[in-house]
């Protein structure tokens, strides 16, 4: 039931693996991440890029024509283009072809072993299964915020529906999602703000990354307001009804956190980046005895299981687990083999890599604090900067570091965090070795390419086999 990352894998590995497979598609296949998140995202953030390395090119002795101009409709005509030869991929022919049925309309269950599927001319489908997956995503979090629901904010969803620049975006949450956009349009030319619940960027919880990642997005233009919250939305001026690229004009106004400040902000843009929430309700989750919460989502067991022993699920529709696209496929790989070969693949066995697309990139994987809780470090952490590492250097790229968390007394690593230009590359060096065992002494003396930024990894196990050496006395 889906048909974004967790859908497709399941549907798809279930029918090339030789059970009777069926998807249900109420949406475009492929699910937030191609069609309203990770690839349309990523096409823009590429332009960006382009657009402050050729305001930099006079550091490389390369001097423009003339002065830099985006050309905002075309930015948005190249995404959708490059997002058109990816869908492919995802699209119903490519999952009918693997060897699965596709319904097209919503599934509803309708007991602890069937599914309806109604189609937009009203039509419905019964389906009969032995084990079923529900793989319904999510969508974004809109706070209750007097004037809001009424607005013509921005979501993920019309983000990419957009064909002018707006001068002036409000970001309201301080997120991945919030982050890489506010870079991008920025670099674009909107002059954008930053509204943050907290007075550090991650909740805190890697202080020394939300600094370092606060201090490069103000430096290209972007401000943040910290401990505040919106107490209130306003539509100044709504959209033109016979013109799609026109823009509204919005007030926003702010509070403080203590209560003592209010101001407004105004903006043609307001992009609600508060977080998600599970697609779980008005599915018929009852009917099939499916234990969910409205806001974390499905109730699974280690084995992927839901409270009903013939339902899976999978992906941001599911509580506790990571909402990222690649969770969601590997998840879906747990469930395909646990449910038709009766084995048991473990959710917690996954050790689960994450990333957000700023420059420089943050990517991060398992423990990421050094503290039990009472300011007591229960883990040794080892950290190598980038201002030394000659690829980087040669690159102007030395804002960064590595940092790698391990049990205490040991080489065994538990976490990483990376500041760095390719940190989503790097860090699946990290991620193998968790998964596999691999201590950080073996890192350290497996060689690394010269120069690269990734010898910033090798350098943090070098320092734990340092400290280990003998001495001659």
């Amino acid at each position: 039931l889906g048909a974004g990352a967790g859908g497709l894998v399941s549907s798809k590995q279930s029918g090339r693996r030789g059970a009777k497979s069926a998807m249900i598609s109420e949406d475009l296949a492929g699910g937030d991440c191609l069609n309203v998140g990770c690839v349309p995202s990523k096409a823009l953030i590429k332009c960006a890029k382009v657009a402050a390395q050729m305001r930099r090119a006079h550091n490389y002795g390369i001097t423009a024509a003339g002065p830099i101009t985006v050309d905002f409709p075309a930015i948005m005509a190249n995404m959708r283009t490059l997002r058109s030869k990816i869908s492919p991929a995802d699209g119903h022919d490519g999952t009918q072809a693997a060897g699965a049925q596709v319904f097209q309309g919503r599934g509803i269950f309708t007991g602890p072993n069937t599914l309806q599927v109604t189609n937009s001319q009203n039509q419905t489908s019964t389906l009969t299964f032995r084990k079923a997956v529900i793989a319904t995503g999510g969508r974004p979090f809109v706070p209750k915020i007097p004037g809001l629901s009424d607005s013509p904010f921005t979501t993920n969803v019309n983000l990419f529906n957009l064909n002018t620049l707006p001068p002036r975006m409000v970001i309201l949450g301080a997120g991945v999602v919030a982050l890489e956009m506010a870079q991008t349009f920025a670099r674009f030319g909107s002059h954008v703000t930053v509204l943050n619940r907290s007075e550090e960027l991650f909740g805190g919880r890697d202080a020394e990354a939300g600094r370092v990642m606060r201090g490069v997005l103000e430096s290209e233009g972007v401000t943040f307001l910290s401990s505040v919250t919106v107490s209130r939305v306003d539509t100044i001026r709504p959209r033109a009804v016979d013109d799609d690229d026109s823009l509204p004009l919005l007030s926003i106004e702010i509070n403080s956190k203590d209560g003592e400040t209010t101001s407004a902000l105004e903006c043609e843009c307001l992009l609600v980046a508060a977080g998600r929430r599970p697609n779980v309700e008005n599915i018929g989750l009852e009917n099939a005895n499916v234990q969910y919460d409205s806001n974390r989502g499905v109730v699974i067991d280690d084995l992927a299981r839901t409270t009903n022993p013939d339902i899976y699920a999978v992906g941001d529709c599911v509580s506790g687990v990571p909402r990222l696209t690649h969770m969601s496929g590997e998840m879906a790989k747990v469930v395909v083999q646990n449910a038709l070969f009766n084995d048991d693949w473990k959710i917690s066995s996954l050790v689960v890599p994450a990333c957000m697309y700023t420059e420089p990139e943050y990517a991060s994987v398992g423990v990421l604090d050094s503290s039990d809780g009472d300011g007591n470090a229960d883990v040794d952490v080892y950290q190598t900067g980038l201002e030394g590492n000659d690829r980087a250097i040669l690159e102007g790229e030395t804002i960064g570091f590595v940092k790698i968390y391990c049990e205490k007394g040991t080489g065994t690593i538990v976490g990483a965090s990376i500041v760095a230009s390719r940190a989503g590359e790097m860090i699946n060096e990290i991620s193998l070795a968790m998964k596999h065992g691999i201590g950080l002494d073996g890192i350290g003396r497996n060689i690394h390419c010269y120069p690269t930024t990734g010898e910033a990894i090798m350098g943090c196990g070098l320092q734990f086999i340092n400290s280990k050496w003998k001495r001659l006395d």
